[in-house]
């Protein structure tokens, strides 16, 4: 597993056209020229065992896979997601198609083939093995060396978000994990691209109830503060019944409640242990992270850390030795 970076905002303005052609054009397997005169190119690569992620931002691109990349051997297909901006793309053979936000294609990369985009592009690509799609897509010709709908919406945004989300961890990224996110990441563009009806009832088991576990538990987070937050809101938000919702923490042996209080409690307890809150009043933290009974609340911490809030806060305002 491998994680790389390139910038060019990281280089001089006078270098950026050397560094692109010398490390993101080998990194991408095409050659790219930046047409605009503020050359600006951020782009994040994971290889994991079977497939490639990439996240990439550019202004004013070409790109052109040649037979001299070919040459590399690769034959898997790329699935081509933008985000921001739209792309043209053009096959050897001709054909000439455009790619925008809510839109995919997907490239074969043992076929030479040409993309460019005016202003700036935001685009998530993900190399997939062409054995694993040919075995599963229920009409390969809709598809490849296509711009094309979603088979299912559904699929196509937990993807963009699962991907959104791993790029943001980094370099972090440990083994178990890693081989969880590939097969997480396949199911999806496989109900994405339109597979067979076993091949759909196995991914949709898997991968999205996964993808969705994964996106309640962001939301939650981005609302824990909100003291009204219950399952019955998150399930309004993602458009499931909150019997469900509860069905798919229990997968996952939680709760919803239990990780709502958990992550508000973790939350609490780095505040106090943080001396640049030492002015902050116990119960000020506790009513913030959305708690309503400081009684419960108490208890709650303790049952977590082992340890009282205030226990946490005294360790931290004590005098140092001398």
């Amino acid at each position: 597993m491998h994680y790389l970076r390139f910038s060019s905002r990281e280089f001089s303005q006078g270098d950026r056209r050397t560094a692109l052609a010398e490390t993101y054009a080998p990194l991408c397997g095409m050659d790219v020229d930046v047409y605009s005169d503020d050359l600006d190119v951020d782009v994040r690569v994971r290889s994991l065992s079977r497939i490639v992620v990439s996240d990439s931002y550019l202004v004013d691109h070409k790109a052109h896979r040649t037979h001299a990349h070919i040459a590399d051997g690769d034959d898997a297909m790329l699935l081509v997601m933008p985000r921001q901006g739209v792309m043209g793309i053009a096959s050897a053979g001709g054909d000439e198609w455009m790619c925008a936000p809510g839109q995919l294609h997907l490239l074969p990369l043992e076929d030479p083939f040409k993309s460019q985009s005016d202003g700036a592009f935001t685009v998530t690509s993900v190399s997939l093995p062409r054995k694993f799609l040919e075995a599963r897509l229920s009409s390969p010709d809709k598809v490849i060396g296509k711009s094309f709908q979603p088979a299912d919406n559904n699929a196509y945004s937990l993807l963009l978000g699962y991907l959104e989300n791993l790029n943001r961890m980094g370099e972090i990224l440990s083994g178990p994990v890693a081989n969880l996110a590939e097969l997480q990441i396949m199911d999806l563009a496989s109900l994405v691209l339109g597979v067979d009806r076993e091949t759909s009832v196995v991914a949709g088991n898997r991968g999205v109830r996964h993808a969705r576990y994964q996106a309640m538990r962001n939301y939650i987070k981005l609302r824990m503060f909100d003291a009204e937050l219950n399952a019955d809101l998150v399930a309004q938000h993602f458009n499931i019944s909150p019997q469900y919702l509860r069905k798919i923490f229990s997968e996952f042996n939680l709760t919803f409640t239990d990780y709502l209080n958990a992550i508000r409690l973790d939350w609490v307890y780095k505040n106090l242990a943080n001396p640049a809150n030492s002015r902050n009043y116990i119960s000020t933290l506790a009513y913030r992270a959305g708690f309503s009974n400081l009684a419960w609340f108490n208890r709650a911490f303790k049952r977590r850390f082992g340890i009282s809030p205030s226990d946490v806060r005294e360790k931290v305002t004590e005098p140092a030795p001398e």
